[in-house]
């Protein structure tokens, strides 16, 4: 047994695309042999994040390409966390995409949008800068129950796997409350209904974090989690993410 990311994947992969060719899950092109799920046009066509605000990792105007800018919101109250990082913004064929990750564990869209993500964690850190301790944000035990896995947890052991002098540690923030789903509620109900949520279980004294999500909206998710692990000790957090939303969707 082998991951689909492991080294024996890169020459067992090409093997099985030639005895059982796959297509593209946009286009139906045949996929070429380092390819997951997305043919190279349709990777190199989805929304990537070249111009975000630095804190909470909101998409901005093509023209502010400063790497350090901030958002109108981040300058006025900044998050509790350090910094967001995206790959890609929350939009169409985006959603379809992260859709597959939260329904089928072993969707091959996991590996395909989390490479993307460790293309872009590599280009906004250098070596000594970045976070060595890897958490996913928790789901509740029910939401777990019911789902049967965690995507976030996915993609951060993808995160680890790909990026040196890591750790992934999934038992150290728990989600206590258990509420309506996110998409169903507002800005303000959200960050209300995150009050309190998580609870951190473990040593995490003078580390430095990175909270990894598959989609972040609102913010009120990783506010909440980043503040929990600041009280117990983190010396900073960090969000790394697939997805972004827009000021359109961010603030309903």
């Amino acid at each position: 047994m082998y991951s689909v990311h492991s080294p024996q994947s890169l020459v067992i992969r090409p093997l099985l695309n030639l005895l059982l060719p796959s297509t593209c899950v946009l286009c139906k092109d045949r996929l070429g042999d380092t390819s997951y799920c997305l043919c190279k046009g349709c990777n190199q066509a989805l929304p990537q994040l070249i111009n975000q605000c630095y804190g909470c990792g909101t998409p901005m105007l093509n023209g502010n390409s400063s790497p350090d800018i901030s958002c109108p919101e981040c300058q006025r109250k900044p998050p509790p966390f350090a910094r967001c990082v995206a790959a890609l913004h929350y939009m169409s064929p985006v959603d379809r995409l992260i859709t597959r990750i939260k329904t089928d564990p072993h969707a091959p869209e996991l590996q395909e949008l989390s490479s993307l993500l460790v293309a872009g964690i590599r280009a906004r850190y250098d070596t000594n800068s970045m976070p060595t301790t890897i958490i996913p944000v928790p789901l509740h035990w029910r939401k777990l129950a019911y789902r049967g896995f965690n995507q976030s947890y996915n993609i951060a052991k993808f995160l680890n796997q790909q990026l040196p002098n890591t750790q992934l540690c999934s038992d150290v923030c728990h989600r206590i409350r258990h509420g309506k789903a996110q998409h169903l509620v507002g800005k303000q109900q959200r960050l209300r209904s995150m009050v309190g949520a998580f609870d951190v279980r473990r040593n995490i004294q003078g580390q430095a974090v990175a909270l990894v999500d598959d989609v972040m909206t609102t913010g009120a998710t990783a506010k909440a989690a980043s503040l929990s692990l600041l009280e117990a000790g983190a010396k900073s957090v960090d969000i790394w993410c697939i997805a972004r939303t827009g000021w359109h969707i961010a603030t309903p």
